[in-house]
């Protein structure tokens, strides 16, 4: 052991260290949150009327991006890609609703029905990679035109319902009036 290395029992760091050491470990956090507040104030300086509405209604409209987002970053973590997701999203959507337009009262079953149906695609992506050995991002690619095909066979033009349920539950607070 050399004289430079510390002992086990040595005096406790100060508040300001702790302080500063989680200010350093969450810095890009908080440089995109002081973004958000300055674009906030910008766009309140902007249009005076902006409030929790127009939060909430921005909140909907990111919402689909946001998820597929989630659904990406749990590929990309898994060392590959998936250029079909935005496809996959469109072809569960449209069959959604056409569904819930003729048939409002099996909305419940027609969610579940669409998600089961979006891992049954993502398995048979899965399963291509897998069994073809082509690239992922090849397959992914290929198979986004497919879905995207399919999507038009169901709805050649942009149409169909949802559930008052499921438009109440989008358009609804949680808890306070901005969430």
């Amino acid at each position: 052991m050399t004289a430079a290395t510390g002992s086990l029992g040595g005096a406790r760091s100060r508040p300001a260290d702790a302080v500063t050491g989680w200010l350093r470990h969450n810095a890009w956090t908080l440089g995109l949150l002081a973004f958000l507040v300055v674009l906030l104030a910008f766009t309140k300086a902007i249009q005076p009327s902006y409030g929790p509405p127009g939060i909430q209604g921005l909140a909907s409209a990111v919402l689909p991006l946001a998820l597929a987002a989630v659904g990406q970053a749990i590929v990309v973590i898994s060392g590959g890609i998936d250029l079909s997701i935005g496809s996959i999203m469109a072809l569960t959507s449209v069959i959604s609703a056409a569904l819930m337009k003729s048939y409002p009262e099996l909305a419940i079953a027609v969610v579940i029905g669409v998600l089961v149906l979006g891992v049954v695609i993502g398995a048979v992506n899965g399963g291509l990679v897998v069994v073809t050995r082509v690239p992922d991002i090849v397959v992914t690619l290929a198979m986004s035109f497919v879905w995207a095909g399919c999507a038009l066979l169901v709805l050649k033009t942009p149409g169909g319902a949802a559930a008052a349920w499921l438009k109440d539950l989008v358009k609804g607070q949680l808890l306070v009036e901005w969430l």
